[in-house]
């Protein structure tokens, strides 16, 4: 039962199998060992600035510090995530939108430097120890279960990160082995298993009882995919997910996946630290979240006639901006019931019928600024990468994201859909840059402006932590929620 390519699969497995070198990992000899061209992300990568990023990155440390908002007290609730901005310009200022969280599936990872990787990679090593030290039998095997999307085009990403977690781990003296659905045995005497399926495979074989998610019976100590979490449909598992995630046994690598999916509950987040968060330039978009389409019909028209303002409606659990539309100022209700259609169309079309696209949020739309691209005007988004290392929020680095079309009146999808992997499962890195002076130049960025969204990135996921019950009950929809 192979759902990836069959060819991809069993080249990633073989390259697992073997004793992997530096030199194996280098992006354009790692692309050739499993017939992958990732020229254009060792291009990318060599766009990032080490010696920038780490400036940047203890500035913001600092200013954490002195607020003390991005340590956590249980090492257990965040692990590592990633969080998206777009930026306006505000009387010669820069002035930061918040786009959404993501949590412990992130895309993207290879075009950061090695340093920046094993840095957020530690995050997963905490997930891991914390199952080491939670085990209750000195035989008791840990099964590590690594979730990929089906035909997965960037799984040269988990032979990064599985390369990095199982040196870690044997440095430790741990004995691991790597497996698939098909080749898997229960009965290996290795300590740690890792096994490493798509999403369809393992949910013919997940379940959840005793607190425990399972696989063919066994327990899983660690989760790794959020995608596994977010499709898992048991009762008792998402009771426990929202009302309290610590009664579940098995480490989520991303335990709040509810609120990172949900960029209605994201935005909460960042009201309810609104004024902490505006010291370092961030500026709130009004949003609310809608559970039905007649709900989303009626809030559209209110607001557009309230407002006079344009919005972006966005399907809940999305990404790659499926179903991410604009509705202009201009729509009548014809046209806005065309616009939720074609909306709910792309995300099925992505996700299939068996995910909900309800509740989707309304968001403001933001009066971004534009760069100068290729001969063209432009729009941009910046991606922060976070992680936890020893109960410490850490920013870690990122990289800028440019549209894949020139921006004309911001009401086509491609002129603010900025996602590198985001149409029709195209990757095209090109449109990437690494966080560097150059390329901040070509942004029209200073670094006090990278400092600012480490920052914001790191005070977001701690309060998303510090506030989850608060967040995740919150009922009050009817509202618009404005921050003024």
């Amino acid at each position: 039962m192979i759902s990836l390519e069959e060819n991809l699969f069993t080249k990633f497995l073989n390259l697992m199998s073997k004793n992997i070198t530096e030199s194996d990992l280098e992006l354009v000899k790692l692309g050739e060992s499993l017939g992958l061209n990732l020229i254009s992300f060792a291009d990318l990568r060599q766009s990032q600035d080490d010696s920038f990023i780490d400036g940047v990155r203890s500035e913001a440390l600092k200013k954490l510090k002195n607020k003390k908002c991005n340590n956590i007290s249980q090492q257990d609730t965040f692990y590592a995530g990633s969080i998206d901005f777009m930026v306006s310009d505000t009387n010669n200022d820069k002035k930061f939108f918040l786009l959404e969280t993501n949590g412990g599936s992130h895309r993207g990872l290879s075009i950061l430097t090695t340093k920046q990787q094993e840095m957020l990679y530690q995050g997963y090593y905490q997930a891991i120890k914390n199952a080491i030290q939670q085990k209750k039998q000195e035989t008791e095997k840990i099964l590590i279960l690594i979730g990929l999307p089906v035909d997965d085009r960037l799984i040269h990403e988990k032979v990064i990160m599985i390369e990095y977690l199982r040196k870690r781990l044997k440095k430790k003296g741990f004995s691991l082995k790597i497996f698939n659905i098909d080749n898997y045995d229960p009965n290996h005497k290795a300590e740690l298993i890792f096994l490493v399926a798509d999403y369809n495979q393992i949910s013919a074989y997940i379940s959840y009882s005793n607190n425990w998610v399972k696989f063919k019976e066994e327990n899983v100590q660690v989760l790794i995919g959020d995608g596994i979490a977010r499709r898992f449909n048991d009762k008792t598992f998402n009771s426990h997910v929202i009302n309290n995630y610590r009664e579940i046994k098995t480490v989520i690598v991303n335990p709040i996946f509810k609120i990172t999916d949900d960029k209605s509950l994201t935005y909460l987040a960042s009201f309810f630290t609104k004024n902490l968060l505006s010291k370092f330039n961030l500026k709130h978009l009004m949003f609310t979240k809608c559970f039905s389409e007649g709900d989303l019909i009626q809030k559209l028209l209110f607001l557009i006639k309230k407002e006079q303002k344009s919005f972006i409606i966005k399907p809940n659990g999305g990404s790659g901006g499926s179903g991410v539309l604009v509705v202009s100022k201009s729509q009548n209700k014809k046209n806005i019931i065309r616009i939720i259609n074609e909306s709910q169309e792309e995300f099925y079309d992505k996700f299939g019928d068996q995910r909900n696209p309800f509740p989707y949020t309304i968001q403001e739309l933001a009066d971004f600024c534009l760069i100068n691209w290729r001969g063209e005007k432009h729009t941009y988004d910046l991606r922060i990468y976070v992680a936890q290392i020893s109960g410490i929020i850490q920013p870690i680095g990122g990289l800028a994201r440019i549209s894949r079309g020139s921006y004309i009146n911001g009401e086509k999808k491609q002129e603010f859909v900025v996602n590198l992997s985001g149409f029709n499962g195209q990757i095209e890195v090109t449109r990437g840059l690494g966080f560097s002076k150059p390329n901040a130049n070509i942004l029209n960025l200073q670094q006090k402006d990278f400092v600012d969204l480490f920052c914001i990135s790191c005070i977001i996921f701690r309060n998303i932590i510090n506030n989850y019950e608060k967040i995740i009950t919150f009922s009050n929809w009817e509202k618009i929620i404005k921050f003024h």
